[in-house]
């Protein structure tokens, strides 16, 4: 992997602020105005939803809809700036600084992302070791790093990957049992990846080219590479390799989804 030491990314951790959920809820609120019946459910997550945790001054929000169709231009109407799907696929995440330091993620009702942050959310709120564990993970890290993290190419700052790690460790002992359809993201999808494809390096030089895992709780259960074709509106399957037929099946059907969401046909 490629550090692209000149854009290191500085982080910010604060003590809790009781007046981060009364910001989830106006936020909420308005949200819930602006895509009326599309609007399943809205989530306050990530760690300023934990009392007592210490966090990034930014509030995360998780808005469940029945359609993805259209919730650009509805929320970029409304200050919040759409940045694209990054490593998970079908979940829009938005940006806002104001008047409040807004994360927005946006899925549909079938994504594995909600039962993700929820266990993870719950069991850092009933659990007071996994939370001061989760709590000096982050402190040591930006402790240790003054200057700031690094910026991995094709994957995310150091603290982004180094966070992730005890994040998976903390949410399989909360017993997280659910389906998730990622974009290789952290060092373990990529060793995972790569022995399901029997290969010793991956190529991230084609943009269009998307390697994508599927998880079964925190163990990666099946693998695919996938290519966008948007000339000829078609995405390629061109290779799948999963621990038995139920798996692969489940991410064929996650794939099609995917890419019909972004108007393309998939060629298997």
């Amino acid at each position: 992997m490629r550090i692209l030491t000149q854009s290191k990314k500085k982080i910010n951790i604060v003590p809790y602020d009781p007046e981060w959920p009364n910001i989830f809820k106006i936020h909420a609120n308005e949200l819930k105005s602006v895509l009326k019946e599309n609007c399943i459910d809205i989530y306050h997550v990530g760690s300023t939803s934990v009392p007592g945790l210490c966090a990034k001054p930014t509030v995360d929000i998780m808005c469940v809809v029945k359609n993805l169709s259209n919730i650009n231009n509805i929320l970029k109407n409304i200050g919040y700036e759409p940045k694209g799907e990054f490593n998970l696929p079908l979940r829009l995440f938005f940006s806002r600084k104001q008047p409040n330091d807004i994360n927005l993620h946006v899925v549909k009702e079938n994504s594995g992302e909600i039962s993700w942050n929820l266990t993870f959310q719950n069991y850092l709120r009933n659990n007071s070791e996994a939370r001061e564990l989760y709590a000096k993970t982050k402190l040591d890290l930006v402790n240790n790093h003054p200057d700031g993290f690094n910026i991995i190419e094709n994957l995310f700052s150091e603290y982004t990957i180094k966070k992730g790690e005890i994040i998976r460790k903390i949410a399989k002992i909360a017993g997280f049992n659910s389906y998730r359809f990622v974009i290789i993201s952290n060092y373990y999808e990529i060793e995972s990846y790569k022995k399901f494809m029997n290969i010793e390096n991956i190529d991230f030089s084609d943009k269009n080219t998307y390697h994508v895992c599927l998880c079964l709780g925190t163990e990666i259960v099946a693998v695919a590479c996938v290519k966008f074709d948007i000339v000829n509106s078609v995405a390629v399957l061109k290779s799948i390799k999963s621990i038995d037929i139920k798996n692969k099946n489940i991410l064929i059907e996650k794939i099609s989804e995917w890419v019909d969401f972004h108007n393309l046909k998939l060629d298997i």
